[in-house]
């Protein structure tokens, strides 16, 4: 089984993960430790 998890997003969170900087290399957990870093920094 592979490891590999196709997400299929909206163009909005397309935007946002090319604002994060994201490849398409990135793994899912690097994409939304991401993106939890970034809300922690607007919540603050």
């Amino acid at each position: 089984m592979e490891d590999k998890t196709i997400i299929q997003v909206s163009k909005k969170t397309v935007e946002r993960l090319k604002k994060l900087k994201i490849t398409r290399f990135d793994t899912y957990d690097e994409i939304i430790n991401r993106m939890l870093d970034k809300n922690d920094k607007i919540s603050q």
